[in-house]
């Protein structure tokens, strides 16, 4: 498309994101830069290099650890936000409200279990103006009943209460569980409200992240807990983009490491032979799958939700990496081994 034929509804929506997209795109590490950060002899070294990059002041945070890199995520999200309006800029937030959906989880965990705040708090991630709850408030719920109270009035709330009744056979699982499917049906909704052709556009992304949640999801339910097929079902996203609901259910039907209802999909190699399937590596793949995508889509007509949408997806892979390559690192593996575990493809 030439730019005189650009409609004027997609320029007036994103030129000017676009514009600070690309900006902060060039300010990733991107893998050239993973690989230059290997390089240091250990991982004190690696945080004190990144500690001069961008990442530098969210590492502020808690100096000597890795548990400030989503800072710079949402530093990144809100920033794009400031060039949204409109439906666009509800799907851009709702997307970083995952974060608080994480969050959120946290705090379910530590009331189950009776942990203090002073435990969690280094691992909550702060959201700032983005934020509907107060972690630290909901923390302090006596039980998950009275955390569900707390829930009150919040888009939290009807999934909540709903997942009382499992709690006391599932224990905590039951209330994370159903406020993640509920967090996803939602943005997924968001998302169809955009203009039909930015619809697409998210919603093809945002199958490929259900997918890999999907999968990862039964290989937990299926293979390491043996859940029942219902089970699997219920614990597993209807959304996808090949994962199709005939697909997750073939699957919730095979036997354990049986990945055979994906051979006619794309992911069919990355799960080859069920014994020599490693976790971390299919993951690791998935993810790539997802960052090809975002590339993509980088290099088509540009004035579309896909390029915030993947500026945050590839910040998160990105952060996923770092994550990854200081444990690697902390275990003294071999580039080679540390980096089948990357999944950032943007040189």
């Amino acid at each position: 498309m030439t730019p005189r034929s650009v409609p004027r509804t997609d320029l007036r929506r994103y030129a000017t994101a676009n514009a600070r997209a690309r900006t902060l795109l060039c300010r990733l590490l991107g893998r050239e830069g993973l690989e230059a950060l290997y390089s240091y002899p250990s991982r004190t070294a690696m945080l004190e290099m990144l500690a001069r990059t961008p990442y530098g002041p969210a590492l502020l945070l808690h100096p000597g650890t890795e548990y400030g890199f989503g800072a710079r995520l949402i530093e990144v999200g809100v920033s794009i936000l400031g060039f949204l309006s409109g439906v666009e800029a509800e799907f851009i937030r709702a997307l970083l409200l995952r974060y608080e959906l994480e969050n959120l989880k946290l705090v379910i965990r530590a009331v189950h279990h009776r942990h203090p705040w002073t435990e969690i708090e280094p691992h909550v991630q702060p959201l700032g103006e983005l934020a509907t709850l107060d972690p630290r408030a909901l923390a302090a719920a006596a039980d998950l009943q009275e955390l569900a109270v707390r829930l009150g009035n919040t888009v939290y709330d009807t999934a909540a209460v709903s997942a009382l009744p499992g709690v006391e056979t599932a224990g905590s699982f039951a209330l994370e569980s159903a406020l993640e499917i509920d967090y996803y049906e939602r943005l997924w909704s968001t998302a169809g409200r955009l203009q039909s052709d930015d619809a697409a556009r998210a919603q093809a992304l945002l199958g490929l992240l259900f997918d890999l949640l999907n999968l990862t999801w039964i290989a937990r339910f299926r293979d390491a807990l043996a859940r029942s097929r219902e089970e699997i079902l219920n614990y597993t996203l209807r959304q996808g983009r090949w994962v199709t609901g005939t697909v997750r259910t073939a699957l919730a039907e095979s036997p354990l490491g049986v990945w055979r209802a994906l051979d006619r999909t794309p992911y069919a190699p990355l799960f080859g032979e069920a014994e020599e399937l490693s976790p971390d590596l299919a993951i690791a793949k998935l993810w790539r799958v997802i960052a090809m995508e975002v590339e993509r889509g980088f290099r088509v007509y540009p004035f579309h939700i896909g390029v915030p949408l993947g500026l945050l997806l590839a910040q998160e892979i990105e952060i996923r990496d770092l994550r990854v390559l200081l444990a690697a690192k902390t275990l003294a593996l071999a580039p080679e081994a540390a980096f089948e575990r990357v999944a950032t493809v943007r040189a």
